[in-house]
């Protein structure tokens, strides 16, 4: 049997595992919809390596999960151009394995009592809150109110600054998405936005930057759709452990490393998971 010969088979064994494989949509970035059905995907949805795709946001892409191959990325910006202008291709031919961070599992977890040095504690990695609010336990002793001072949180809507005053009370740093993000702009946070922290004298007008960093807020209703389509695609339902592992890990890669305990505190406030004995 030739060398040619047996590259040929476990390149066509390969194909049909790829093509007979279902996909479970996991993330959507941008509009893509399936050309048999005319619908728009919608996380959960199951895909086979030949589905046909149509990317209708430019650069659309899809995270998908399957049993066999994990977490794997459709990516729309490699799809082919129609002679209509569309683009269109099959999943198979725009099917990516997910370019994995180690780095962001390596950090060690600094405790969130008495934090006197905010940049340390929150690191320059992208950081993930799950849900609305996330308090830091800053030493009272470091964050307290002083006369004609602000702690201000900064971050952008397009090129306009926007700087918030966070009140510290004991110590106590509350990044609270409602109060720092008008309603109507809430897809910056949820997509993640770069944040700086200043301590602001009001009388000298002189600003200490305490520290930089980039947050998202995780939509949980979101969330929720997406930790039942992995517990589904893996059949891990009841295995605890497994699924603090994947969501961990999901979050992580998705959307930026989160606070300690936080996943599993809210896995097992939903019932994803059983509270520790």
């Amino acid at each position: 049997m030739n060398k040619t010969f047996i590259l040929t088979l476990i390149g066509v064994l390969l194909t049909s595992i790829v093509f007979s494989q279902d996909y479970y949509v996991l993330h959507l970035s941008g509009k893509v919809k399936e050309t048999a059905s005319q619908r728009n995907l919608m996380v959960g949805d199951q895909l086979k390596g030949d589905t046909e795709l149509e990317f209708l946001t430019e650069g659309a892409k899809v995270v998908v999960i399957s049993k066999e191959s994990g977490r794997m990325l459709i990516d729309g910006s490699k799809s082919k151009k129609s002679y209509k202008g569309e683009f269109i291709d099959l999943v198979q031919s725009v099917l990516f394995p997910i370019q994995k961070n180690e780095s962001l599992s390596t950090r060690t977890i600094a405790e969130n009592k008495d934090v006197a040095d905010l940049q340390s504690f929150i690191g320059k990695e992208p950081r993930a809150i799950i849900g609305d609010v996330y308090t830091i336990n800053g030493d009272p002793k470091v964050f307290k109110k002083k006369g004609g001072s602000s702690y201000i949180y900064k971050y952008y809507i397009g090129k306009d600054a926007v700087n918030k005053v966070i009140r510290i009370t004991e110590g106590k740093i509350n990044f609270d998405k409602k109060a720092l993000y008008p309603v109507e702009d809430y897809n910056i946070p949820e997509n993640g936005s770069q944040v700086e922290f200043y301590f602001t004298n009001v009388i000298s007008k002189k600003s200490i930057k305490l520290a930089e960093f980039h947050l998202c807020y995780v939509n949980t209703k979101g969330l929720m759709k997406e930790v039942s389509t992995i517990i589904s695609a893996l059949n891990i339902s009841g295995n605890d452990e497994r699924i603090s592992k994947e969501v961990n890990a999901y979050i992580t890669e998705q959307y930026g490393t989160p606070f300690d305990g936080q996943v599993d505190e809210w896995l097992i406030k939903k019932g994803f998971i059983s509270a520790a004995n």
